[in-house]
């Protein structure tokens, strides 16, 4: 696990990124195709760039557009088009932002096991939260990104 000063490098890193990417739409037909086709080429002919048969472009270009092409094969097949290959993950907001809000959710699963407070003022309630909050994401404990709302 990164140290305090490393997690920042990295989270301004990751921000900077997604800003240049901002939404990216995947073309129709997919990168592959797309592009082999912008530079005027026949998959015959990247296929004698690659070294493959022109079958296998087209098994490529299905199957990225199906979610089963290869990061090595995206790679070999970009440079066989004069292009290199990017991939990344581009996080829906920036780092804090998304660290906040696991430490909010964290912070309401957590209060419900302080004794008696359903009968807490909502602005003492609203103020541990927030205040548990500010301790989850300053300490990080092991099971900071753990919960009981967990998405695939």
């Amino acid at each position: 696990m990164p140290d305090f000063m490393e997690q920042r490098r990295l989270a301004r890193l990751i921000d900077k990124t997604t800003q240049q990417l901002g939404e990216l739409p995947v073309p129709e037909k997919g990168w592959i195709a797309t592009v082999r086709r912008a530079l005027g080429m026949s998959a015959e002919q990247v296929a004698l760039r690659k070294g493959v048969s022109r079958n296998a472009v087209y098994q490529a270009e299905r199957s990225e557009k199906e979610g089963a092409v290869s990061l090595k094969q995206m790679e070999l097949l970009a440079k066989a088009m004069g292009g290199r290959f990017v991939y990344a993950i581009v996080p829906d907001g920036r780092i804090e932002d998304i660290k906040y809000r696991q430490a909010l959710l964290k912070a309401r699963q957590l209060i419900t096991s302080e004794p008696d407070f359903a009968s807490w003022p909502s602005d003492e309630v609203q103020d541990w939260i927030e205040d548990k909050a500010a301790e989850l994401l300053h300490d990080m404990p092991q099971t900071f990104w753990e919960s009981s709302e967990r998405k695939a």
